[in-house]
């Protein structure tokens, strides 16, 4: 169903319908409740402060010196933030969070090369949005900073770090 097509049958409901629907919705879908939770309490630092924590637990999962995140799963949890519609600043935080902690965790960890490149396009896509968003000066630093506090060691960051810099490099040079 598309949207005109929803905005039509919703249309055709009396208030009291769509109040029912909208409980209906509420108790069925998780994410229904999430969105509706925060669109009644708009708690942006709590939902930021709770996506951290997550982020900090994907990036932080290992096992035998090799990173086991997920970079679908940040991307889940970037997309949770989004979907919310709170604002451009809050995404680039969250973006520029996501950064630093994949940064952090390559390293210490081993990070396939399929997540390496991902997070590389997730950096560009954090310089894009930043700049968007007139935040370029806030976050360029602390992305450039978290790219650059990493380990030079070639057994865990080597490549990591030097494929960071020049997806940086490119999505800085890319800017209008």
């Amino acid at each position: 169903m598309s949207k005109t097509q929803l905005k039509k049958e919703l249309a055709r409901l009396s208030a009291d319908q769509i109040a029912e629907l909208v409980l209906d919705l509420y108790d069925a879908r998780p994410e229904a409740k999430e969105y509706l939770d925060f669109y009644i309490r708009p708690d942006i630092d709590a939902k930021l402060d709770k996506t951290r924590r997550l982020i900090n637990k994907e990036v932080t999962r290992a096992s035998r010196g090799r990173s086991k995140m997920r970079s679908t799963k940040l991307r889940r949890l970037i997309k949770d933030i989004s979907s919310l519609n709170p604002g451009q600043e809050p995404v680039c935080e969250i973006l520029t969070f996501t950064i630093e902690a994949a940064c952090e965790a390559g390293s210490r960890y081993w990070v396939k090369e399929t997540t390496q490149r991902s997070i590389a396009k997730l950096m560009q896509e954090a310089v894009r949005e930043a700049d968007r968003a007139g935040l370029l000066d806030v976050y360029l630093p602390r992305i450039r900073e978290a790219v650059e506090s990493m380990s030079p060691s070639p057994h865990h960051s080597g490549y990591f770090k030097s494929q960071l810099r020049e997806a940086l490099a490119d999505a800085i040079d890319q800017l209008p």
